[in-house]
């Protein structure tokens, strides 16, 4: 091996997912690596706070995994955590008026016929709108922004081609809001249609669900953390990181942390862009209209008893989304569940009494056993910039991993990677500035892990 090479030490600048992907990128490439984490734990946004009933750790908000995040799954299957992720091939609907549905892909029609055992399970929708709903998914992965200028929200395309206003009300929003963490009438439609072919059209596996069954901080600032150390690479929390030296030519020469500074050859400043734009303001767009962020809101509730009794939910015309049952597994004690509340904005105008007894009132009308179980305690935890809002425009304002310093790199979920702002768009930034740090010291790798394969009638249907 080059010993030129083997000596190179890069410096990665937050041990968020992004951070982490981007150093597990780099094993095994001859570079020193060495991640630098601010808090006391990595793993940035998927994080875990200490359960006050019965101890452990509870995270702070669910994060879920879909089949179509292959380049998550692939980074969990290289670090050896798949282990910790519980594998949900059915989704589970309630509509309005409490009814249940399965809604199960199948494993044998071809994509993206398999999912007409779940558009057809919804029991909460009339035959006539189930086939509007199926066109108008239709509709949407045909969609093309060159074609048109994609100034439009979600919410008016959809009604502009006809979609009936409950099958936007009780599907699109919850789904759309749910992937993408934003308003359904601020997202962009490229943003839908990313969401309605790669999440649902393109692949009998796509819609699966992968939850972890661990908390966070210990899947993320513990396993992933001992895997990556085990690898060669430095991983150094608590510290924080105060500017970027440049030498006379302009090159990112040290990392300063304080009064110290790190010498290297190369960084990956994998830090949410509001930090990002704060420590490299020559670099980073500073956030507008274009380039904001979207909040999402968990509120977590302590029962004296169990109450729910699926893995998930998704809630349809309600104020909560989704609700996750405890997994003693991931830290939750008995009788904690998790409700999640995407694009939170002004949700209830921000009267967080007024959202815990709209929200436990929900539960107690879907779930009979919550109707008599008493309630310990709650907490309410808003992140107001969670991910980044996808709205028209953002993928002009979203940066590309290469900076205009030739050794100086971006990653994150808010950069140029084609994704919304999710683990999956976390990861593959990661990697893609992984191998832009290759390609500087002069090496090439692959650096994303493949779409799952569309289907020659899912090429058809979207054109292409």
């Amino acid at each position: 091996m080059n010993t030129q090479l083997r000596q190179r030490h890069v410096v990665i600048v937050g041990g968020g997912l992004a951070g982490l992907a981007a150093a597990a990128a780099l094993v095994d490439s001859g570079l020193r690596v060495t991640v630098l984490e601010a808090r006391r734990r990595a793993g940035g946004r998927a994080a875990s706070f200490e359960d006050p009933v019965a101890g452990g750790l509870v995270d702070a908000c669910q994060h879920v995994a879909m089949g179509c995040c292959t380049n998550f799954l692939d980074l969990c299957r290289q670090a050896g955590l798949t282990d910790a992720l519980r594998h949900d091939r059915t989704l589970w609907f309630i509509g309005p008026d409490g009814e249940r549905a399965a809604c199960t892909p199948s494993r044998l029609l071809p994509a993206p016929l398999h999912l007409a055992p779940l558009l057809f399970g919804m029991r909460h929708f009339s035959l006539g709108e189930k086939i509007s709903l199926g066109l108008g998914m239709l509709r949407l992965a045909r969609f093309r922004g060159a074609d048109a200028t994609d100034t439009q929200t979600a919410q008016a395309w959809l009604a502009a081609i006809g979609q009936p206003e409950r099958v936007i009300r009780l599907f699109w929003q919850p789904v759309l809001e749910s992937a993408l963490g934003e308003s359904i009438d601020l997202v962009s439609v490229s943003a839908a249609r990313k969401v309605a072919v790669d999440g649902f059209l393109a692949h009998r596996e796509a819609a699966d669900l992968h939850v972890p069954t661990m908390p966070l901080g210990s899947l993320f600032g513990d396993r992933f953390v001992v895997w990556l150390e085990s690898q060669g690479v430095a991983v150094q929390t608590g510290r924080i990181v105060t500017g970027i030296e440049r030498d006379a030519a302009g090159l990112a020469c040290a990392v300063a942390c304080g009064d110290e500074s790190l010498a290297c050859d190369a960084v990956v400043v994998a830090l949410p862009w509001k930090q990002a734009a704060r420590l490299l303001p020559d670099l980073v767009p500073v956030a507008d209209d274009r380039l904001a962020g979207s909040p999402i809101t968990a509120v977590h509730l302590w029962f004296d008893r169990d109450v729910i009794d699926l893995p998930h939910a998704v809630l349809v015309g309600r104020v909560s989304q989704w609700v996750f049952r405890a997994d003693v597994a991931a830290g939750g004690s008995a009788g904690y569940c998790q409700v999640v509340i995407s694009a939170s904005r002004g949700l209830l105008d921000g009267d967080r009494d007024r959202l815990l007894e709209t929200v436990v009132a929900e539960l107690r009308e879907i779930f009979p056993a919550a109707r008599t179980a008493r309630l310990v305690d709650s907490r309410i935890v808003t992140d107001p910039t969670a991910v980044l809002s996808v709205r028209p425009g953002v993928d002009a304002a979203r940066p590309p991993a290469i900076s205009a310093v030739d050794n100086l790199f971006l990653a994150g979920d808010w950069t140029a990677t084609g994704w919304p702002s999710t683990m999956e768009g976390a990861v593959r930034s990661g990697r893609i500035a992984a191998a832009a740090v290759l390609a500087q010291a002069g090496r090439s790798r692959q650096s994303l892990t493949a779409d799952l394969p569309k289907g020659p009638l899912v090429r058809l249907l979207t054109g292409g």
